[in-house]
């Protein structure tokens, strides 16, 4: 082999094995940033065999009520990379709400806000219960607590 030939395979091994550490890092770093949040979530999150994340925060679950509705049967789950929140919501005014596009304000444990889910109420009559599902492709299953906004 010529000297520039032997220089120009060596540039290239270099590149090769540059790019190779690169991806290891970035492989590498995913995981045990993965493995953190879920030593941090571990309070109240549960993994099903199946892979769906539950999440068990008394706070979150517990029955929520504004001047115009109650929120009750809440569950927050996480299953194939979308975070879903369903609820049962009962018009407690004395009056027809119309529906509306509202949005799930998720909360941390020191009530900051860590994200948002919209969500479509449809329109109830006073006293009337409908069920209600918002969907969000994103990871928000570790949230500690939520609140419905118009």
């Amino acid at each position: 082999m010529k000297k520039k030939e032997k220089r120009a395979l060596l540039i290239l091994i270099m590149v090769a094995v540059l790019i190779i550490g690169v991806i290891w890092l970035m492989t590498r770093g995913g995981k045990e940033e993965e493995v953190g949040q879920s030593v941090g979530q571990e309070e109240i999150v549960k993994v099903e065999a199946d892979g769906t994340k539950v999440n068990t925060s008394e706070k979150l679950n517990k029955d929520k009520k504004t001047d115009e509705f109650e929120i009750t049967n809440i569950s927050f789950t996480e299953k194939n990379g979308e975070t879903i929140l369903s609820a049962r919501i009962t018009n407690k005014t004395s009056s027809a709400q119309e529906s509306f596009f509202g949005k799930i304000v998720l909360l941390d444990k020191s009530g900051k806000t860590i994200g948002n889910i919209p969500i479509m109420v449809s329109e109830t009559q006073s006293g009337e219960a409908i069920d209600v599902e918002a969907t969000i492709t994103e990871s928000y299953v570790n949230a500690y607590d939520f609140k419905l906004e118009r």
